[in-house]
């Protein structure tokens, strides 16, 4: 009995330790698997957390098309708002995030489209909301309306070519972010709006997708 009770105090410790120390936690368990003593390692949480880290890789990516998506329709959708130019240089930022994330972790483009399309979903929710703000000027009675105009304007699926949303070629592990790639309509605004001289290119068949964007 003595020895099953010392048993299940020694299985308990790492457990309350995960949540009571993470960091204490973190360097026994490195210890005890640097050592071969399995039966120390905490298997749950060990498992749990190396899924964090494939988790926190698809979401540094996700989060920032979010922010592109968003801003690419702000700018196709309220082509005269004065903060056009400065959507443009956030929007170059954060592409240059997405494209480190995939240089230090390239098995998310195996997650790719399944990421880009959430991210387009949530992208558009966050443009809407910021569009009506801007459109309805604050009337609770005129919301309504510009919403509903605006959700049949905005595409509900993603219409545009990834390398138009990343600006480049995720898929080419040579490729890197160019300023110049935008959707062709959002190059047409920047070009109208800000004198700019971006080409504007209409995408073939999309790369995994088996139809055209």
């Amino acid at each position: 009995m003595k020895e099953l009770a010392a048993e299940a105090v020694a299985e308990a410790r790492p457990r309350d330790l995960y949540f009571e120390d993470p960091w204490s936690w973190s360097r026994e368990q490195v210890a005890a698997m640097q050592r071969r003593d399995y039966s120390a390692i905490d298997w749950d949480n060990v498992i749990e957390e190396i899924g964090d880290v494939g988790r926190r890789d698809e979401k540094e990516w996700a989060s920032p098309c979010e922010n592109v998506v968003s801003h690419l329709l702000k700018i196709q959708h309220d082509s005269q708002s004065p903060h056009v130019r400065h959507w443009r240089g956030e929007v170059w930022e954060w592409r240059r995030q997405m494209h480190a994330v995939l240089v230090d972790s390239p098995g998310v483009k195996g997650k790719l489209f399944e990421l880009l399309d959430k991210a387009w979903r949530r992208g558009r929710g966050a443009a809407l909301d910021k569009l009506v703000e801007g459109t309805a000027g604050g009337s609770g009675s005129a919301e309504k309306g510009v919403r509903r105009a605006l959700e049949l304007r905005l595409p509900v699926e993603r219409p545009h070519h990834v390398e138009d949303i990343a600006s480049y070629d995720p898929f080419d592990k040579d490729a890197e972010p160019s300023p110049d790639v935008w959707p062709a309509a959002v190059a047409r605004v920047l070009n109208d709006t800000l004198g700019t001289d971006y080409p504007v290119r209409e995408r073939g068949l999309e790369r995994g997708t088996g139809f055209s964007r």
